[in-house]
C-alpha cells in the first residue's frame, strides 16, 4: 500500500471517529472522564514521585557509584526501569544523552530491554485475574525475557568511560528544575493517555479476546482491563503477556516524545517487542507443560 492510499485510509478512520464523537456523546465524555481518573489516581502519583527521586539519585551521583561496580551504564537504567516502569527509562536515557554519557545507537539498543510496566500495577493486575503462583510466574517471565534480550544485545552498547565522571550538581537548582520538568513531561503523558483511551473506546465497543488484544496494542491499561471480563484460561495469559510485551502505542509515543531531540533508531525497539512476545509465549508454554 503506497503513501497516498495510507493517507486516504487514515482520513476515513479520522472522519469515522469524528462521526462517533458527534453521535456518541455519552461514550465520548465517559471515556474522557475515565481516562482522566486513570491518570490522576493510577499514573500521576507514582510516576511523578519516581521522576523526582530518579533525578535526585542522578544529582547525588548514584549512577557514578553503580558504574564503579558493574562497569555498565545501562545497568542503572535497567534497575530503575524495573522499579518504576516506562517512560522512566526514556527520561533517564534523555539525561544520559544530554550529558553525552551514551550515544544515540547505544540508547536505541538500551530501549530494547528497559521498557517495563510499573511492577506494582502488574502485581495487582495479575493477582486480580490469576492465582498467586501464576502472578509470580508471569512477572518472572516478563523480567527474564528482558534479561535475555539484554544478554543478546549488550555487546552492541558502546560505553564512553571517559565521561563517567563525578559531577558536583547544584542540588537546590536541580530539585526545582526536576519538579518543573517532571510536571511538563506528565502533562504530555496525560494528553497521550487520554487520546489513545478515547480512540480505543470509540473504535472497539464489542468485547472479545481479539478486541481486547487490539485495545491493548493501542493503550495498555484499557486492553488489560477489558480482559477482566473473561474467565481464567491459558489464552487470557497469552494475550495479557502479548499486550505487556508490546507495551502499546501509547507508551511508544510517550517514549518517542521524551526522546524527540535525538535520532533514536526505533527498529531495535520494535524488533525487541516481537522478540519479547515470542520469548514470553515460549516460556509460558514451557512452564505450563512442566
Amino acid at each position: 500500500m503506497n503513501k497516498k492510499n495510507i493517507n486516504i485510509l487514515f482520513n476515513l478512520i479520522i472522519f469515522y471517529l469524528i462521526f462517533k464523537v458527534f453521535f456518541n456523546n455519552a461514550l465520548f465524555y465517559n471515556s474522557i472522564i475515565l481516562s482522566l481518573k486513570m491518570f490522576i489516581y493510577k499514573v500521576f502519583p507514582f510516576l511523578f514521585i519516581m521522576m523526582i527521586l530518579n533525578k535526585m539519585l542522578i544529582s547525588f551521583n548514584f549512577p557514578y557509584y553503580l558504574n564503579k561496580i558493574f562497569k555498565k551504564k545501562e545497568i542503572y537504567i535497567m534497575i530503575m526501569s524495573m522499579l518504576s516502569g516506562s517512560p522512566i527509562n526514556a527520561i533517564i536515557l534523555n539525561d544520559y544523552l544530554k550529558n553525552k554519557q551514551i550515544n544515540e545507537k547505544s540508547a536505541s539498543i538500551t530501549l530494547m530491554f528497559t521498557t517495563f510496566n510499573n511492577p506494582l500495577f502488574l502485581y495487582n493486575y495479575f493477582l486480580s485475574n490469576f492465582t498467586k503462583k501464576d502472578t509470580f510466574v508471569l512477572m518472572s517471565i516478563i523480567y527474564i525475557s528482558n534479561i535475555i534480550i539484554y544478554l543478546i544485545f549488550k555487546n552492541k552498547i558502546v560505553i564512553d568511560t571517559n565521561r563517567n565522571n563525578f559531577i558536583n550538581y547544584n542540588k537546590k537548582n536541580e530539585l526545582f528544575n526536576n519538579i518543573y520538568n517532571s510536571l511538563e513531561s506528565l502533562i504530555k503523558i496525560m494528553g497521550i493517555i487520554i487520546f489513545f483511551k478515547v480512540i480505543t473506546d470509540l473504535l472497539f465497543i464489542n468485547e472479545s479476546y481479539f478486541t481486547s488484544l487490539l485495545k491493548g496494542l493501542i493503550e495498555l491499561t484499557t486492553g488489560l482491563n477489558s480482559l477482566n471480563n473473561f474467565p481464567y484460561s491459558l489464552l487470557k495469559k497469552i494475550i495479557a503477556l502479548t499486550i505487556i510485551s508490546f507495551a502499546s502505542l501509547s507508551i511508544h509515543m510517550q517514549i518517542s516524545i521524551i526522546l524527540s531531540s535525538y535520532k533514536i533508531n526505533y527498529k531495535y525497539f520494535y524488533l525487541s517487542r516481537i522478540l519479547l512476545i515470542i520469548i514470553n509465549i515460549i516460556l509460558l508454554c514451557l512452564q505450563t507443560l512442566m
